[in-house]
């Protein structure tokens, strides 16, 4: 059987046969040949051989499952409602590309509050509370005012999004984010707040800086100088993965913060 698969897939290769086309035939092939495991176990029951034959048959049924989700993906336009195949997917790195398909890029963002080198800063953690909330969401509305959230998906195609979504679960219509136009963080003893706005006069208290890397905030500010070098926002519209295609859903906003640090100086 696998001799057979792979002969198909060493004569394919003299075509330019898309990753669709190759997948019905290796349906059709596997359909076939996956019956005879049950002849195979059915040999094992007859000569007594019942463990041997039990391990032949469950892997028979197993094998099944995937070629009947096979024929259904490639033949028609319905979906399984027990489709496993996302999460053995994710499990191995995300779905394949084809062939010539750009890799997606991550846009560079422009730092507004002065360059960091990217060995110095870190991702910071922010709790949000339902003010805090609420103030995100004020926030977003005034920059789509001003047409400064864009929603094209950072122009990804469906491949390149189902590789984020890989990674990550969704990805957002405002894919990277939305860098603010103003951030600061503002330190009150132990608690840093993170503030942002269209400006330093309208800024708003976005959240609380609870976490450097894997560092508690606390702990950070006894060793180490920080700095605030991006905050973006993501959330609102987005695409998660499904078999067939992609689903929309809605999620809150949210602050996505760098944090730069510099270690302090001992007197």
């Amino acid at each position: 059987m696998f001799t057979i698969l792979d002969l198909i897939n060493h004569y394919l290769g003299y075509f330019t046969t898309n990753s669709r086309t190759k997948g019905r035939i290796y349906a059709v092939v596997g359909a076939v040949g996956v019956w005879y495991l049950l002849y195979l176990a059915y040999r094992f029951f007859e000569n007594g051989r019942w463990l041997r034959g039990g391990l032949i048959a469950a892997v028979f049924v197993v094998l099944l499952y995937f070629v009947v989700l096979n024929l259904v993906y490639y033949f028609t336009d319905k979906t399984v409602k027990w489709d496993v195949s996302p999460r053995i997917e994710q499990v191995l790195g995300g779905p394949h590309n084809e062939e010539g398909q750009q890799q997606p890029q991550q846009s560079v963002i422009m730092p507004v509050n002065g360059l960091y080198q990217r060995q110095n800063t870190m991702t910071g953690v922010i709790e949000i509370d339902s003010t805090q909330q609420d103030n995100i969401d004020q926030l977003v509305r005034l920059l789509d005012d001003l047409g400064l959230i864009q929603s094209d998906y950072g122009h990804l195609g469906e491949q390149a999004q189902r590789q984020i979504i890989a990674q990550r679960g969704v990805v957002f219509a405002n894919h990277p984010g939305t860098l603010l136009p103003y951030f600061d963080m503002l330190t009150t003893g132990d608690t840093v707040k993170i503030m942002g706005g269209v400006n330093q006069l309208q800024a708003y208290d976005l959240g609380s800086l609870v976490m450097v890397g894997m560092t508690p905030t606390k702990q950070a500010l006894q060793h180490y100088r920080l700095a605030l070098s991006s905050a973006v926002i993501l959330g609102g519209a987005g695409h998660i993965a499904t078999r067939r295609a992609l689903a929309n859903v809605e999620r809150p906003y949210k602050i996505q913060v760098e944090v730069a640090y510099e270690k302090r100086i001992e007197n």
